[in-house]
């Protein structure tokens, strides 16, 4: 059975701990061994703070990260793949994955997502509840997809993106590493790196 350990105490984290326990309902295929974070006051109620990341190197166990923001996803996946551990995936029963799509190590697809025919998803993506991936779009790794968010067929995700809630990125658009898709947002044109935009359609927010 496989051993896991969330690195992040935070909200995201007691998502996990559902997602795992519908996971296991039918049949029981994984384990939290608990929360590693070095802020122990931020503990799930329900599972159990070990320490610090750095305990990962001595544990048994695969990681999954607790953690939202695209940024902070890359850097504490970074440092646990130098400690040597391995990424888990974990796949919601009732997400779906087409035929010929790929998901990559540590990915997390939760209820309701789809995952479309020949799309590739990279390192460490989160896909929220009811998400959507359009067939033959590439995501790439750190990305975070609030609930409700699509990517269209064909479309081009960087990484660390962030794409909000409901925010929906059209066929064949591209969206730039390390940019923010607002809430409700609709993407119908490139998005360059390192830009914020919001709206129908959705246009760059100024910067300060």
């Amino acid at each position: 059975m496989r051993q896991l350990v969330i690195l992040g105490a935070g909200e995201l984290a007691r998502q996990i701990a559902g997602l795992v326990e519908d996971i296991n309902e039918n049949t029981e295929t994984c384990t939290l061994v608990g929360v590693l974070d070095r802020n122990a006051d931020a503990a799930s109620a329900a599972l159990p703070v070990l320490g610090g990341d750095e305990l990962l190197a001595r544990l048994d166990a695969e990681y999954v990260l607790g953690v939202g923001a695209p940024e902070l996803r890359r850097r504490v996946g970074e440092k646990a793949d130098r400690l040597g551990a391995t990424a888990a995936s974990l796949v919601h029963p009732l997400a779906r994955i087409g035929r010929g799509a790929t998901v990559g190590p540590g990915a997390l697809l939760l209820e309701g997502t789809h995952v479309l025919y020949g799309a590739t998803v990279g390192r460490h993506v989160l896909v929220n509840v009811n998400s959507i991936i359009g067939h033959d779009s590439r995501v790439g790794d750190h990305v975070t997809l609030a609930t409700s968010a699509t990517v269209g067929a064909r479309a081009t995700i960087g990484d660390e993106v962030m794409l909000g809630m409901g925010a929906i990125v059209m066929n064949d658009a591209k969206v730039g590493d390390r940019s923010v898709v607002g809430a409700g947002a609709v993407v119908t044109r490139d998005v360059p790196p390192d830009t914020c935009v919001a709206g129908v359609p959705a246009r760059p927010l100024p910067t300060r």
